[in-house]
């Protein structure tokens, strides 16, 4: 139950009693404890958002569409012999359980998708007339070369796709960009 569905059904409650009720001493005291009750209940947060990977976003979408439970959709992923990228987000992090404590938060309360990092890659030694690096860019069809035009969303590439680039990309340092 939401906090909003918690304070309409507060204020129902009150209205239906009002109404079959004779007023008096006890319940005065009633209905201003209710009003009490209501006001505290709209001064509640709703829980934040946790901020997720967008890989963990779509395996707990997936997990809820096929109807799996909370419970379920961890026992998969910490199960015996089970390798994955989202086991190795729970895993390969030194940060405890906290992790975890996400996953069920975003299970539970929903999520932000974490913006990933974006990296171009300047060519050392090679510039415009105007001294503005090229870059490695990359086609639709996978093709891999130098341009000098440092807007294009080709030049821009996430940690996941160097990993995938040819060898001649990866042993060149890539810098961090803003996406926009």
């Amino acid at each position: 139950m939401t906090k909003d569905e918690y304070v309409k059904t507060l204020e129902k409650h009150m209205a239906k009693k009002a109404l079959l009720t004779k007023q008096d001493d006890y319940y005065d005291g009633y209905f201003y404890g209710l009003e009490k009750v209501i006001d505290l209940a709209e001064k509640l947060d709703e829980p934040k958002k946790v901020v997720i990977p967008e890989l963990i976003a779509n395996d707990i979408d997936r997990r809820k569409k096929e109807g799996s439970t909370l419970r379920n959709s961890l026992e998969d992923v910490f199960g015996w012999g089970t390798e994955s990228c989202v086991h190795d987000w729970f895993v390969f992090v030194d940060d405890g359980d906290e992790n975890i404590r996400k996953y069920i938060s975003a299970w539970d309360n929903g999520y932000e998708i974490e913006k990933e990092t974006k990296y171009q890659i300047p060519l050392p030694g090679f510039q415009t007339d105007k001294g503005d690096p090229y870059v490695v860019a990359r086609t639709n069809k996978g093709s891999w070369y130098a341009v000098a035009d440092l807007k294009w969303d080709n030049t821009k590439f996430t940690s996941e796709e160097l990993k995938q680039a040819p060898e001649w990309v990866q042993q060149l340092k890539p810098e961090g960009v803003e996406d926009d």
